[in-house]
């Protein structure tokens, strides 16, 4: 195969991405990797993919596979903290977070990964500067929110963390946990009506 036909399924690739069709992705990035196995953004790829699809032992090969290929790259290590984050594994998790911002400390995944992660050990003063550091960064990507919003109302904060809650029901309005959480928010201010539409909104999207 050419480079014009590898480029091509490349290009098919992020475009089944983007168009959320991530069981289509994994099969082009499976036949990329057959021509060239030794290409760890390929690995990469595939490892999002299969976390998209939640196939976490396969997600785990993949990144495992990509650190072997390069331990450089800053992704590699965020797909593997990634994957063990989806597992709940949260101690495990963090010290890939932490040698992901070594290498690229502009990385707000990576920010938000470690926040997710911090959280998940109750350490939610640290949980809540990595969140913050990831919305710095980039204010449009919704995990620092919603992180900072459940720190924020573990900790009876919960105007601050409604308006962190809403931030994330802007940004990925048809996440229901989104809806869930703006709602235990609102009732715990008292605003039972709003927060009765809140979670009647979130079992609608789940319908």
């Amino acid at each position: 195969m050419n480079s014009d036909d590898r480029f091509d399924l490349w290009e098919r690739s992020i475009r089944l991405v983007n168009e959320g069709k991530m069981a289509e992705a994994e099969k082009v990035i499976q036949k990329l990797i057959e021509i060239d196995p030794e290409n760890s953004a390929h690995w990469i790829s595939l490892g999002r993919c299969q976390l998209a699809l939640n196939k976490l032992s396969d997600a785990e090969v993949s990144a495992q596979r990509a650190l072997e290929l390069s331990d450089k790259e800053a992704w590699a290590w965020n797909l593997y903290g990634c994957v063990l984050k989806a597992k709940s594994a949260f101690i495990e998790a963090e010290p890939y977070f932490r040698k992901a911002l070594e290498l690229n400390p502009k990385d707000f995944t990576s920010w938000s990964g470690l926040s997710t992660t911090l959280m998940g050990q109750q350490r939610d003063k640290e949980a809540e500067e990595a969140a913050l550091k990831s919305i710095e960064l980039n204010p449009n990507f919704f995990e620092g929110w919603m992180v900072l919003g459940m720190t924020l109302l573990r900790n009876g904060q919960a105007e601050e963390s409604e308006k962190a809650f809403r931030k994330v029901t802007e940004m990925a309005p048809r996440m229901p946990e989104a809806w869930d959480l703006l709602g235990i928010a609102l009732k715990a201010q008292g605003k039972h009506d709003d927060a009765a539409a809140a979670k009647s909104h979130a079992s609608t999207l789940r319908s």
